[in-house]
């Protein structure tokens, strides 16, 4: 999706929720100009990390290191021309959710793309199952959005939905949409 429209050259993108820069080094590699954010210290530091060891401090292909930062997804500013928001919304009940893809189509001029865990029949009864078993340190937030409930959050904030796709692996998937202004 993101290559899709053309190279990548001088892009600005914001990685919300960046984690360990799995997305962030790529699209730095690719010449886009990319600010990555984090709620966890831990991952911002790992993410650097990371980026200073396949990027270098500097090289010569002139392509500059992603900006990292510990903030919530609530802390954002700014404009980019896309964001990208995979896996995050995840934490998120569905009233929140709302308000947090308005916030990220506040940011983005151009696109946001976004994934969530898909309210299904099958991840509803593994999370039924999951609450059978809390102990102290588990809990299971992980909040499920229907495909129907995030397009209607994005189309109370005047955005559509352009593509769809599915994100897969061996025990996981997630819904991935990318949606631009109406």
């Amino acid at each position: 999706m993101l290559l899709d429209e053309g190279p990548l050259n001088g892009i600005t993108v914001c990685d919300a929720g960046c984690g360990t820069g799995s997305l962030s080094i790529p699209l730095a590699k690719e010449g886009a100009v990319v600010s990555a954010s984090d709620i966890s210290t831990a991952m911002v530091s790992e993410a650097e990390k990371k980026a200073i060891e396949e990027l270098g401090k500097e090289n010569s292909q002139g392509t500059a290191l992603p900006r990292f930062e510990v903030k919530d997804l609530e802390s954002l500013e700014g404009k980019y021309n896309t964001v990208v928001c995979l896996d995050v919304l995840i934490h998120y009940p569905q009233n929140k959710a709302d308000a947090m893809i308005a916030h990220l189509t506040s940011l983005a001029e151009g696109r946001l793309i976004l994934s969530f865990a898909p309210k299904t029949f099958y991840y509803d009864l593994l999370k039924r199952i999951g609450e059978l078993f809390l102990g102290p340190s588990k809990a299971t937030r992980a909040y499920l959005h229907s495909k129907a409930d995030v397009e209607k959050a994005l189309k109370k904030v005047g955005w559509k939905i352009r593509r769809r796709g599915l994100i897969t692996t061996q025990f996981y998937f997630s819904r991935i949409v990318e949606a631009i202004p109406a």
